[in-house]
């Protein structure tokens, strides 16, 4: 790589969407496509031969989900720069990319010139995210309850996994290997904390979730 151009490393499972951003990037003057990876054992291991400035990543791959990419990646090398793209806007996707230390997120949609803006500022050690819109998105998760979700451990996670399929106290039980009483106790519990009267209300707000949060 060389000091004049920006390095830029492509991560995504759809191989049109690789190659034809690394054919369009490749093209623009002051950068330089260092490789493709589809998927993050081939990210780690591009990174370990390369040292580009930006890496593009997919939020969502078919069998992998990018923000757990991202944290191996910042694991490998906490000063590496990665930009998420992703398809569809998510309040949880945009905080879990800023916590998890993202430089950006944008949209697989949003203009090239934006791309290409944000790619320039993020390789001058800028962090363009939207502080309103982080803090807008965190506010709306605290209202929807799913906040409170990524605190809870993984018994209770079960509990309203189960919850949501309307199983039975006594399967919930044995599902988590405590006694019919102690379940009962934590689903009053997890009912208290998502403000919720009965079981049917946390199992429609359950229905309601983006798939995969549980």
């Amino acid at each position: 790589m060389t000091t004049e151009k920006i390095g830029i490393v492509i991560c995504d499972d759809h191989e049109l969407v690789r190659e034809s951003l690394s054919l369009y990037l490749s093209e623009v003057p002051g950068f330089e496509v260092l490789g493709t990876a589809h998927n993050g054992e081939v990210l780690l291991e591009l990174l370990k031969s390369t040292r580009p400035d930006i890496v593009l990543l997919d939020v969502q791959l078919v069998d992998e989900s990018g923000l757990d990419i991202l944290r191996s990646v910042r694991e490998f090398n906490a000063s590496q720069a990665v930009i998420m793209l992703t398809t569809f806007k998510s309040d949880s996707v945009l905080v879990d990319a800023y916590e998890s230390g993202a430089a950006a997120y944008l949209l697989k949609s949003a203009h090239l010139d934006e791309m290409l803006l944000t790619i320039r500022n993020v390789a001058k050690g800028e962090r363009p995210f939207d502080s309103g819109e982080v803090l807008h998105a965190m506010k709306r998760l605290d209202e929807t309850g799913l906040n409170l979700i990524k605190t809870l451990d993984e018994t209770d996670r079960s509990i309203l996994r189960e919850l949501a399929k309307g199983s039975s106290d006594q399967h919930i039980a044995a599902v988590v290997f405590l006694s019919v009483q102690t379940v009962r106790n934590r689903v009053s519990r997890l009912l208290r904390r998502f403000g919720r009267d009965n079981r049917t209300q946390v199992a429609v707000f359950l229905a309601a979730l983006p798939e995969g949060t549980l």
